[in-house]
């Protein structure tokens, strides 16, 4: 059974994940429709779910998948993606596939993985999220008279992003640089880094941009400000605390406490990303840290 699929330009699809449960829902997928085949963006999070995406495309154009962009190494963005390489599609994807849900290795997060969505909808599964067509600053993929600019923003939610931006139809996929609350992931990756990252792309003035998670902005402005405000008010607490001298748990304990069985629910989130960006502010504080 297709997902649902919301056409954002003539031939720009999204496809809709889950709305309302921040990163713990299905995510935001993505394709692209030309005369020489599909550009898919993004892989979902299982055979399974790779396959439904595959329906989904189908259901549109009788053109073959020809590339598939991931836009981070995050299993719930790319555990379909063998749905995708054995319907013909070659990986575009930032080489750097290092996550901390893989710290324990590629066997332990495939069981890890399997708990999450379960082992009839990892039947099938492969890893193919190596790349075939590596990005780690910007590339311009060019297809059937589409233009998708790809570019690697640094480690802003991960080691391994990318942004998807089409030109022309100004759309742009963001992955998880954005989530539909506004509190994006920093674990694995920077929070001004991140910061650097939303001003380029509200640079590019978009029209429509895709989060990783959740509902499609009515005004891209609008969530890119809520993450800003998000990400500069935590620096600034976490920056007042170590300046202050105030250990690292006092400093968190104004913040509900993490959900034990759910990472990513919003609260999870907020407490793990205090605790990077403490860690962030203690280094730049004891001039461990050399970057501006």
């Amino acid at each position: 059974m297709p997902y649902p699929a919301r056409e954002l330009a003539p031939g720009v699809f999204a496809v809709l994940g889950d709305t309302g449960r921040g990163s713990e829902g299905r995510p935001n997928a993505g394709f692209v429709v030309t005369p020489e085949g599909v550009v898919v963006i993004d892989a979902l999070a299982s055979p399974a779910q790779g396959e439904r995406l595959l329906a989904t495309i189908r259901a549109r154009t009788r053109q073959p998948p020809r590339w598939l962009i991931l836009t981070h190494h995050h299993p719930d963005h790319h555990f379909g993606a063998i749905a995708l390489r054995r319907a013909g599609a070659k990986v575009i994807a930032h080489p750097d596939r290092r996550t901390l849900a893989a710290e324990g290795g590629e066997d332990a997060l495939r069981a890890e993985w399997t708990g999450v969505v379960g082992a009839e909808a990892m039947r099938g599964f492969e890893y193919a999220n190596a790349a075939d067509r590596r990005v780690t600053g910007t590339d311009t993929l060019r297809l059937g008279g589409r233009t998708l600019v790809i570019s690697h923003p640094g480690a802003a939610h991960s080691p391994g992003d990318l942004v998807v931006w089409l030109p022309k139809e100004r759309v742009l996929f963001a992955g998880d640089l954005l989530v539909e609350d506004g509190v994006t992931m920093v674990v694995d990756g920077d929070s001004r880094l991140l910061l650097d990252a939303l001003a380029r792309i509200d640079a590019r003035d978009p029209r429509v941009v895709v989060p990783g998670h959740g509902a499609i902005p009515k005004r891209p402005a609008t969530l890119l400000a809520a993450t800003r405000r998000y990400l500069t008010g935590l620096q600034s607490d976490m920056r007042s605390a170590v300046e202050k001298g105030v250990p690292m748990q006092r400093a968190l304990a104004s913040l509900p406490p993490a959900d034990g069985e759910r990472p990513v629910s919003l609260n999870s989130r907020k407490r793990r990303n205090a605790v990077r960006v403490y860690l962030e502010e203690e280094r730049r504080f004891m001039g461990l840290d050399s970057s501006p």
